[in-house]
């Protein structure tokens, strides 16, 4: 439920902007010189990440993801975005210890153009961008098969733990590029150095995967490489 209302604060939120910029487009000041005045909102791309889809199939075969972004150009400066997925991962040890988990995440933030096109650039919409996203997962994860073992009275009991329910947060620092291959199609990578802002606490047994977080330690890194069209 937190996730679901994350979204639709999230979606609530981009739409009200792309409404405000709209309505500064369609009514310039007419005090203004409209034909130096640019227009504030570019309109949006719409994108679809494939790094995850490359990852699980060719190095990480017990994790999964899907990911679709949603970024809005505002007067090729400010870059807001919206990021929804899938992921999950299924993950056995040499042991027998077993763990499972799915859900839903977002992540919401902003990216800026870093560097300004030369006067004389025959190529103006090639940005490199450097960011900042807030990310949030809800899900539900499985430990089994935990083997655990009495140091003082000796024996051991194996541990099952099934559908625990958590809330992860945590924040990135983005930095790559988008470039306009073809028309409107664009391309892009970027890569992400992500912190976990939600901890474990004390007793808890800690997810060993994070959807769109990825292993569940303090920090970690991420690439994305994404293909996208331009509305």
């Amino acid at each position: 439920m937190k996730t679901f209302k994350f979204i639709t604060i999230s979606s609530i939120l981009i739409v009200g902007l792309l409404s405000s910029v709209a309505a500064q487009n369609n009514n310039p000041d007419s005090t203004s010189n409209d034909s130096i005045k640019s227009p504030i909102y570019r309109g949006f791309i719409v994108e679809v990440d494939v790094a995850p889809l490359i990852e699980s199939a060719l190095i990480n075969r017990y994790a999964y993801s899907f990911q679709g972004n949603l970024m809005v150009n505002l007067n090729n400066r400010f870059f807001p975005i919206v990021e929804i997925g899938y992921a999950g991962a299924n993950k056995a040890n040499i042991l027998g210890a077993q763990f499972n988990t799915s859900g839903l995440f977002e992540k919401v933030g902003i990216d800026l153009r870093l560097m300004k096109p030369k006067p004389k650039a025959t190529i103006k919409n090639n940005f490199l961008l450097g960011g900042l996203r807030l990310g949030m997962s809800h899900f539900n994860y499985s430990i089994k098969n935990i083997l655990m073992e009495d140091d003082y009275w000796g024996g051991s009991e194996i541990i099952n733990a099934e559908n625990i329910s958590t809330t992860k947060l945590w924040f990135e620092f983005v930095a790559g590029i988008r470039a306009s291959v073809y028309n409107d199609i664009y391309m892009g990578w970027n890569v992400r150095n992500k912190r976990l802002i939600s901890r474990t606490k004390p007793g808890e047994n800690a997810p060993w995967y994070i959807p769109g977080y990825g292993l569940g330690n303090t920090s970690a890194w991420g690439f994305s490489y994404v293909i996208g069209y331009k509305f």
